[in-house]
């Protein structure tokens, strides 16, 4: 397996990937490239090539890291990567401007204590409400970040304005620091970076509405996906094999994220997990879009079961 980086990002390549007997027979394809971002929540894709279950499917899978869900996208679209892991959200706002993107796998659901919202020890923010006005540093704008936040802001029934800015993770905290901006969204693993850094959380916007919210998995076109079925349902059996291995074993979990990843082995012996899905369900899609159209990012109610391969 090899993995091409895309993205200034402190991430490890795996090496020497153990790889099984591989029967590429009836697949279309052998060759996918996979979008990531060096999160947990990636853990099973990169378990999946590490274990060798793609080379076992006949697959042979690189993963280039990207910046975020709309990026992730627009690769996609571009013919640039053929699969990516991306966020309900993200997904959900793309299909409903029109892009061919279809669901090949389901990921995590969301993780009390897994985001958050930091400033500085200093700052004179203490809640969400004081965020009026502030600029507030997420990955990428119309994203998980900004929207969980903003279903807090809802569900508080506040009447406030957050100016967002789009910086990638790795660079977030260093902002936070410097005062390039008065707070910023963190996701797991910079979570429990910037507690470590001594930043100070003042809203976990994965409760209220976003609270155990099904939040990623694994996407592809529609003309790719139609084109290669086998090759889909190959890659779809390596991520859930991995992903029900992971599931089933907390401490694998902890020991592989930092493999792949900038983690340290003490830091990831701390991180808030997120919640492993094998299966693809329906529902889990649709709750995302429906928060979506709650929220005002969709002008109209979006059936995601119209958006599945089966497989």
């Amino acid at each position: 397996m090899t993995y091409r980086i895309a993205a200034v990002v402190a991430v490890l390549a795996l090496a020497g990937a153990s790889c099984g007997d591989s029967d590429s027979e009836g697949l279309e394809t052998t060759n996918i490239t996979a979008g990531a971002l060096p999160l947990v929540d990636f853990a099973p894709l990169f378990y999946a090539a590490d274990q060798g279950y793609f080379a076992d499917e006949g697959l042979d899978v690189t993963v280039e890291v990207v910046q975020g869900g709309p990026v992730a996208a627009q690769l996609l679209l571009a013919g640039d990567i053929q699969v990516s892991f991306n966020n309900w959200l993200s997904v959900s706002a793309a299909i409903a401007n029109g892009a061919p993107l279809v669901v090949v796998a389901n990921g995590t659901y969301l993780g009390d204590g897994q985001g958050g919202v930091f400033v500085n020890p200093d700052s004179v923010v203490q809640t969400l409400a004081d965020l009026d006005g502030k600029t507030v540093a997420t990955n990428t704008i119309g994203n998980v970040g900004d929207i969980t936040v903003e279903a807090l802001v809802a569900d508080e029934g506040l009447d406030i304005r957050i100016q967002y800015v789009e910086v990638s993770f790795p660079e977030i905290i260093p902002a936070i620091q410097s005062g390039a901006v008065d707070a910023g969204f963190l996701t797991e693993p910079f979570t429990t970076f910037g507690r470590l850094s001594g930043l100070r959380s003042v809203a976990d916007p994965y409760t209220g509405s976003a609270e155990n919210l099904p939040i990623a998995g694994y996407v592809s076109t529609k003309d790719f996906a139609e084109s290669n079925p086998n090759s889909i349902a190959a890659f779809r059996r390596a991520i859930e094999r991995a992903t029900k291995e992971l599931a089933a074993d907390e401490a694998l979990v902890r020991s592989f994220i930092p493999q792949y990843s900038s983690v340290t082995a003490e830091a990831a012996e701390v991180l808030v997990l997120p919640e492993y899905q094998d299966t693809l369900r329906n529902a889990d899609l649709q709750r995302a879009a429906d928060l979506m159209f709650q929220l005002g990012y969709l002008d109209s109610e979006l059936d995601m079961s119209q958006y599945v391969i089966d497989g």
